[in-house]
């Protein structure tokens, strides 16, 4: 269903996530970190129960052919269906980088080409509020997060007589939300305020410099709209 020549926008019930597989995908812990220096996308996979990460079950490169098609069959093979790891093909590299990654070769390094339009987000609001850029971020405030679990605790404590059931568990996670990004220091709820506004990420002074030393740039970003109901986050990611 995905041209990466024409990469649209896909609901999320086309893919192995937590809105389609949550039971499956909560037994995994993943990290995912995309390395400044040569390129390298890196995703890996450990068992949940691998509490210190000792033993990963994927390590893979999803900046090339060869780290997508280990992804792909690892997670066809975990869930008993056909999962195909996709990108867009703006994702510039050598012929070479078609090759797993080995840490040291040059022709390994692979980089977006700088047209980079597309995402795989959770909604199509990218679409409709952001011409049609999918690129979007998803952002919690932390203080709606705590007040609304106080909120849910009261309720709950209105209903049961005081002492039967342990009330300290009600207290919510924010990424129990799926955030990209999680905001603090802002009263609960007055992220909604943001909306139509753009906000500027200012580099740490200690962090001001990319990895060749030259200055970094304040990232920018534009509050489109609230986001939408998700089921996924009855699926506790914690």
């Amino acid at each position: 269903n995905f041209d990466q020549n024409d990469p649209q926008w896909l609901h999320k019930d086309n893919f192995l996530c937590a809105f389609t597989a949550p039971e499956l995908l909560a037994t995994l812990r993943t990290e995912y970190k995309v390395e400044a220096n040569d390129g390298r996308r890196q995703l890996t996979v450990w068992s949940r129960q691998d509490n210190d990460r000792q033993t990963p079950l994927l390590l893979a490169d999803l900046a090339c052919q060869a780290g997508r098609d280990e992804t792909s069959q690892f997670f066809s093979d975990l869930s008993g269906k056909r999962v195909v790891c996709v990108c867009a093909s703006d994702v510039a590299k050598s012929s070479a980088s078609e090759n797993k990654y080995d840490g040291n070769s040059e022709s390994s390094k692979s980089q977006l080409s700088g047209k980079h339009t597309h995402q795989f987000g959770n909604t199509s609001s990218g679409v409709k509020n952001n011409n049609g850029d999918t690129r979007t971020i998803h952002i919690v405030n932390s203080n709606t997060v705590k007040q609304f679990s106080n909120a849910i605790k009261h309720d709950i404590e209105q209903e049961y007589e005081e002492g039967i059931n342990n009330f300290d568990s009600i207290q919510l996670n924010p990424t129990r939300f799926r955030p990209n990004v999680v905001v603090d220091g802002l009263e609960p709820w007055s992220e909604f305020d943001l909306i139509g506004k753009t906000i500027e990420v200012v580099p740490n002074q200690d962090n001001d410099a990319i990895g060749d030393g030259t200055k970094s740039s304040p990232l920018r970003f534009r509050i489109t709209s609230r986001t939408v109901r998700c089921a996924g986050i009855g699926v506790d990611p914690l």
